[in-house]
């Protein structure tokens, strides 16, 4: 069983890099366009991972989103990943603004990147996603005997 990773993107190009990047992880990604949309989905099935950019336009707040995540008894426990890709000179700016202000709100990790980089984003979440075997058990690291 693949781990299950929930993706808040507006941009159809960036929602395109993610779900290649992710799927070559190994991943399952179900790619969201709306703050609202987000909800419905995250009401209807349970996921491994949340990422979101954190520059929406047109589907809510992401910090509105941050704090329902986290007010949610039942998802609260997920990993919430803000991302900033390609940020305009304003964004970058209000950077470290947003950072504190996710980490404070519940945040796991904000990840900026000027560009679009697949093995850094995969690096980056790593972390928050454990391998699994075929039969949806975590994977553990083995260890030599002595």
């Amino acid at each position: 069983m693949r781990t299950h990773v929930i993706a808040l993107l507006e941009d159809p190009a960036r929602a395109e890099q993610m779900e290649s990047c992710l799927d070559a992880c190994g991943h399952r990604v179900t790619i969201i366009t709306s703050f609202s949309q987000a909800k419905k989905v995250l009401d209807e099935e349970r996921c491994d991972l949340i990422i979101s950019d954190v520059h929406l336009e047109n589907g809510g707040n992401v910090f509105d989103f941050l704090r329902w995540v986290k007010d949610d008894f039942s998802i609260c426990d997920i990993p919430f990943i803000f991302l900033s890709v390609e940020p305009s000179e304003l964004a970058k700016y209000l950077s470290d603004g947003l950072r504190i202000s996710a980490r404070l709100l519940g945040a796991a990790k904000y990840i900026s990147m000027d560009r679009f980089d697949a093995n850094r984003l995969a690096d980056e979440i790593s972390e928050f996603l454990e391998p699994r075997s075929e039969a949806g058990f975590a994977v553990l690291p083995s260890h030599k005997g002595d």
